[in-house]
């Protein structure tokens, strides 16, 4: 085994060398992508200076290379340090609704499942089924071979009208669920179905979350048991099972989807804020945000601001300007908003500082405008 210990170092070595050799800031989209990832980093965990955000954002853009990686290198789902009550839940060949995050290199739970034996369906968006289906067979093929393997797996499409009725089956039928919580952006936040969405505490806002996986469990009397991946600082990838919830007697099936939930996310975030820089979920969390709730604390926060001082800056702890290639961007950090501006207004913007009388270069209508909505104060 130390010889595949130190094989898979060796390669995440070369992995990371690869990754440093690029400059990010040239690749397409990265300034983008990196002020969305600071907003949201800003909106849900206000603890972490802005200055610390990109360093954040670069480590987190590598153990996405190391995430794919441990995909297609099938040893690395024997190095996995598991901790829980793993081996209990492997041996009662009971089903289970294994729930999860983007947190660390996630996808190596459903392998480690189904390495153990388990018969696994993985319920995922039509998204992840179009773009990374074909990988996800070819690892569980690969392992099929390597360990003549003969449990089922199977990929459920969460956006299919009757994907409720086949997991129903499933689970009756004995096999284990995996869902990731942070997964289907596309059914929830703007999108949403208020008969099937509920809004958890997360961090310093509140998100939507569907509660299908509360409903699943309270109805076949399924365990959800929750599980949190993450990477150490020697790069050892671990799976943390954790104790099973159970529906109860004399809780009602709203009752338990709302604090099953909820429990869920509490544990989450215990381990999100010792690694911040492991969730691929900051570059989407907004998506489960409720926009009115986002608008509410902005007007919130603008009525307590005091009158603008006589010198006033650009607001770049409310605004972003991304030079894109057809036109610069303005990126509303609270609203995730962005508007086309001119390469004029930009300038301005950025020098406003040091402009004696910044009304009478823009007019008093376009400055008016300007402090009202916070780009400058």
């Amino acid at each position: 085994m130390s010889n595949f210990v130190h094989q898979y170092q060796r390669e995440l070595d070369r992995c990371r060398q690869q990754f440093e050799s690029l400059d990010l800031r040239k690749e397409k989209g990265y300034l983008f992508k990196f002020t969305t990832f600071s907003a949201s980093v800003q909106n849900i965990l206000p603890e972490i200076p802005i200055e610390k955000h990109e360093d954040l954002f670069q480590k987190l853009l590598l153990q996405q290379v190391y995430t794919s990686f441990d995909q297609q290198f099938l040893t690395a789902n024997d190095l996995i340090q598991t901790k829980g009550p793993i081996r209990k839940l492997v041996n009662s060949r009971q089903p289970n609704i294994y729930c999860t995050f983007h947190l660390g290199s996630y996808r190596l739970l459903t392998t480690y499942l189904y390495r153990n034996g388990i018969d696994v369906a993985l319920l995922v968006s039509r998204g992840t089924y179009q773009e990374q289906g074909k990988d996800i067979w070819a690892t569980i093929k690969g392992l099929q071979k390597k360990h003549n393997l003969t449990n089922s797996f199977q990929i459920l499409d969460a956006e299919q009208t009757s994907s409720t009725l086949q997991v129903i089956r499933e689970l009756r039928a004995g096999t284990s669920l995996v869902i990731f919580l942070d997964g289907v952006t596309s059914t929830t936040g703007v999108n949403r179905q208020e008969d099937k969405e509920i809004q958890v505490r997360f961090g310093a806002q509140q998100v939507w979350a569907r509660k299908g996986v509360g409903f699943l469990s309270y109805l076949t009397k399924t365990p959800i048991v929750p599980v949190i991946g993450y990477r150490e600082r020697n790069l050892n990838n671990v799976l943390s099972f954790l104790d099973p919830i159970v529906p109860e007697a004399d809780c009602d099936r709203e009752t338990y989807c709302r604090l099953s939930l909820q429990h869920l996310y509490d544990t989450f975030w215990e381990y999100l804020t010792r690694y911040p820089d492991q969730w691929e979920g900051w570059n989407y969390i907004h998506k489960f945000l409720d926009q009115h709730e986002l608008e509410q604390q902005a007007d919130s926060n603008k009525s307590q601001r005091q009158h603008p001082r006589k010198r006033v800056a650009f607001n770049q702890e409310r605004y972003s300007i991304c030079d894109l290639e057809d036109a610069p961007i303005l990126f509303d950090r609270r609203l995730y908003v962005t508007y086309e501006i001119s390469t004029d207004l930009r300038d301005f913007l950025l020098q406003v500082g040091t402009i004696e009388a910044p009304e009478e270069v823009l007019g008093t209508e376009m400055y008016l405008d300007l402090l009202s909505k916070q780009i400058i104060a």
